[in-house]
């Protein structure tokens, strides 16, 4: 039975102008093109998020439990890395509320304004876990950095193949009309960098 949404979807579909007839202009390679570890780092914990440092003989595991030590249930959107739980044995989106620290790999990350991308890919089609859970660790290679939000949208692949997708730039934060910022207010509580070697 085919509801109005799926016909006014496939509608839309079926009159999209093709892309290639419509190409977008070159990004201008102009300003600061720093994509560098750097600048990622001051403009991350500029909004809030914070690099979580590997000490001498750390693995992921210690310095999350170093740097969360009361974290009962630790949930894993990677292969390479446990947990307590897999984020495919978390059945319902309402399930994630209940993790305190997921554990997922962004492709990328814009040096500029310190965000790391996340699609359904990463988040294996449970995309409310990346606003649930208490706390989110990302792994990130310093090597997957651009520059800029130009640079991302006409360099990275993920962002014309994902079917959704999330920049995310320290935790949740919100400010009243007093101006008392408050952070972990409606989503993550922290949003914690791991560099992949």
């Amino acid at each position: 039975m085919s509801t109005s949404r799926d016909a006014i979807l496939t509608r839309l579909r079926d009159n999209r102008p093709d892309p290639k007839a419509h190409p977008l202009p070159p990004v201008a390679r102009l300003g600061d093109m720093d994509n560098g570890q750097a600048r990622f780092e001051n403009s991350l914990q500029l909004l809030g998020g914070q690099v979580l440092e590997r000490q001498e003989g750390d693995t992921l595991a210690t310095a999350i439990a170093r740097r969360f030590p009361d974290s009962k249930i630790i949930c894993s959107a990677v292969p390479d890395f446990d947990g307590t739980i897999r984020i495919e044995e978390l059945g319902t989106p309402q399930q994630a509320a209940s993790v305190d620290v997921l554990v997922v790999r962004s492709p990328f990350g814009i040096a500029e304004m310190g965000s790391i991308y996340l699609s359904e890919a990463q988040l294996k089609d449970l995309n409310s876990a990346a606003h649930l859970t208490q706390h989110i660790v990302v792994i990130l290679s310093a090597k997957n950095l651009t520059a800029n939000m130009h640079t991302a949208y006409m360099d990275r692949p993920e962002f014309h193949t994902a079917n959704y997708g999330v920049l995310m730039s320290g935790p949740s934060a919100t400010a009243d009309i007093q101006g008392v910022l408050v952070r972990g207010a409606q989503g993550v509580r922290t949003l914690s960098v791991w560099w992949e070697d």
